[in-house]
């Protein structure tokens, strides 16, 4: 019986990966090359993802996030000054850290994307 509960107990983990469920930081470079806080709080409920990214003066709220295995990816969108900017971040978890990239989606030349940038992220 506990060999049966141990083997549905790690299933259930591989299936789901590790929660990433709370807040998390790092830094990431500007164009000037300057580094920039970044800190998210993140819920995650089976393989769903919610949460905020949160800057100086505001928050905004993540979208489209899953969670497979110890691999996450969600949308953040911003306006400024009318433009409106969709970011995808792809990540993995490994050694409690979350290894991401991120990018813009689509722009203004489709043809010559901005380059992606990697950022590490800790929990607190």
């Amino acid at each position: 019986m506990l060999k049966a509960c141990a083997s549905l107990l790690l299933a259930t983990v591989l299936a789901y990966g590790a929660d990433v469920s709370g807040i998390w930081t790092g830094y990431t470079a500007d164009r000037n090359g300057d580094l920039q806080d970044l800190s998210f709080r993140f819920e995650q409920h089976d393989e769903l993802l919610s949460g905020k990214m949160y800057g100086d003066n505001e928050s905004i709220p993540i979208t489209d996030g899953k969670v497979s295995g110890n691999t996450i990816t969600f949308l953040v969108t911003t306006e400024l000054n009318g433009s409106i900017t969709k970011t995808l971040f792809n990540g993995t978890l490994t050694n409690g850290e979350i290894h991401a990239t991120r990018g813009r989606v689509g722009g203004v030349k489709p043809e010559k994307p901005a380059p992606k940038q990697t950022i590490v992220l800790k929990r607190l």
